[in-house]
């Protein structure tokens, strides 16, 4: 015989047999409880009388209907002979209406032109940004050329074998002349100076344009200064 070692393992195996067995006792309670009739004695018994019943209205109520409105007062009759006028609608005059001849409004406005507005336009351009550059004669290799026929190596320089390489700006004018020489990288006082006077005893160069217009252009150019 197969012992378990729980006693309670039993028990698992009988739990459907008990549920029904519960379910049985709980469904016959609840139908004895709805058959159960009271028995009441003679004397607890209460007559009702036969009378109609009768409903009281308490006074106190406050009454929500509104009373009538008050009919509007009629207006006193005119005495004496009332005259009647009759206006007359008043004819409006005629508009001269006005004739337009669409072909000659037309030549008009074809004869009509906008002045044009020259808005003067001092800023520097830069050169690359420019619809014509400015262009000296010759092209850059005449402008270096100018240059080294025009420059005169400074004596206290010179002796003292100072050189190298000086970065100028300048600005060239609407009407190609240089303006505004700046010293960017320097070298020493007397190279400085004799790179700023070349730039600005350069001749003209022809100047750049934008739409049309002759511009201000900012240009930046290097200058060597060595012995040989």
């Amino acid at each position: 015989m197969e012992h378990f070692k729980n006693a309670t393992r039993k028990l698992y195996a009988k739990r459907p047999l008990f549920f029904n067995i519960g379910l049985v006792i709980a469904i016959g309670l609840c139908f004895i409880a709805f058959e159960f009739k009271v028995f009441i004695a003679e004397e607890d018994k209460v007559e009702l009388p036969d009378e109609e019943p009768v409903v009281f209205l308490n006074d106190d109520v406050i009454q929500t209907s509104h009373p009538p409105k008050p009919m509007p007062k009629k207006l006193p009759e005119p005495k004496g002979d009332v005259n009647i006028v009759e206006v007359e609608e008043l004819v409006e005059p005629d508009e001269k209406k006005e004739v337009i001849d669409i072909e000659e409004e037309m030549k008009d406005w074809e004869d009509f032109s906008e002045p044009e507005e020259k808005v003067e336009d001092n800023t520097p351009y830069d050169p690359f940004a420019l619809e014509v550059k400015p262009q000296f004669n010759g092209g850059m290799d005449g402008f270096y050329e100018y240059i080294a026929n025009a420059i005169e190596y400074p004596s206290f320089e010179q002796k003292r074998n100072i050189g190298g390489r000086v970065v100028l700006s300048f600005v060239i004018e609407k009407d190609g002349s240089l303006s505004e020489v700046k010293v960017l990288k320097k070298v020493s006082e007397g190279i400085d100076k004799e790179a700023t006077r070349v730039i600005e005893n350069a001749p003209k160069w022809k100047a750049g344009k934008q739409r049309g217009q002759a511009v201000r252009v900012k240009m930046t150019i290097p200058i060597y200064f060595q012995l040989r």
